[in-house]
């Protein structure tokens, strides 16, 4: 385990990055006053966003991992072509909370070993399958309790840098949320009952890691203080994803007939 690090070289890469994705000079940098919280919020605050830049950049490595395997099973040109692009989203999403972390105090120590940051699919799995593994996991699950996570934490910032980094996040999310579903468009007739079943019970251990997320009490909200105001969430929130994996991720993928046990749904779903 080594310390999470970034890097940035500058010069003609930074230009074109910016080029493609404008605007973060726009934002307020340097408005937020620290002063009028807490300090043990400043830190919070600053666990809450130094998480969010480690999650972004893994982003980046799985949405990577499944343009690579679309290409690897065929899949519409246009659509690989968006998920590469999702991938520049990540890292741009990347920058953002890195700058606002830095804005707040600094990064909080993390470790992680970044050779083992890319998704693990299944071993000896055909193509289709391991697209549909990473599209489920990645897109289906994760970007889609994102949306309603993001929205209600910059439903309550009040520093106009933080609203302004989460609006800029949010425009993104709906986009990301959606592809698995159009990868499932495409692939779902050749898929096999079984790969479905197994994609749904998938689905269901991903959701799981989520669920301390809403959990009524949970550590994060329950012993620590709550920057809400700083990007954190609340009960609000918390009922949110929990309404989310049912709205957002169950029943859609129920379309497919990739059809999660509802009673394991209602266990991980409750409060």
């Amino acid at each position: 385990m080594i310390p999470f690090e970034l890097s940035w070289r500058g010069g003609a890469t930074e230009a074109r990055l910016h080029r493609v994705r404008p605007g973060i000079d726009a934002l307020p940098w340097g408005t937020i006053e620290l002063s009028r919280y807490p300090d043990a919020h400043g830190l919070e605050a600053r666990k809450v966003w130094s998480n969010g830049v480690f999650t972004e950049y893994a982003s980046a490595a799985a949405f990577s991992a499944l343009t690579t395997a679309m290409l690897q099973c065929g899949a519409p040109v246009d659509l690989v072509a968006m998920c590469a692009d999702i991938v520049v989203d990540e890292l741009f999403h990347v920058e953002l909370s890195a700058r606002l972390t830095m804005e707040l105090g600094g990064a909080v120590p993390l470790g992680f070993d970044l050779a083992a940051i890319a998704p693990v699919t299944t071993p000896g799995i055909r193509p289709l399958l391991r697209a549909a593994e990473i599209a489920v996991t990645t897109s289906c699950v994760s970007e889609s309790l994102s949306v309603p996570a993001m929205a209600r934490s910059k439903a309550l910032a009040e520093a106009p840098l933080v609203a302004g980094v989460l609006a800029r996040l949010l425009a993104d999310e709906g986009p990301h949320a959606r592809l698995g579903f159009w990868f499932l468009d495409w692939a779902n007739e050749e898929l096999t009952d079984a790969e479905r079943a197994h994609l749904a019970r998938l689905a269901a251990d991903t959701i799981e890691v989520y669920a301390p997320l809403w959990a009524e009490g949970d550590a994060a909200c329950g012993t620590c203080p709550l920057p809400a105001g700083l990007g954190g969430h609340d009960a609000v929130g918390r009922a949110k994803l929990r309404t989310a994996v049912d709205v957002a991720i169950a029943t859609p993928l129920a379309r497919y007939g990739i059809e999660i046990d509802r009673g394991r749904l209602a266990a991980i779903a409750s409060p």
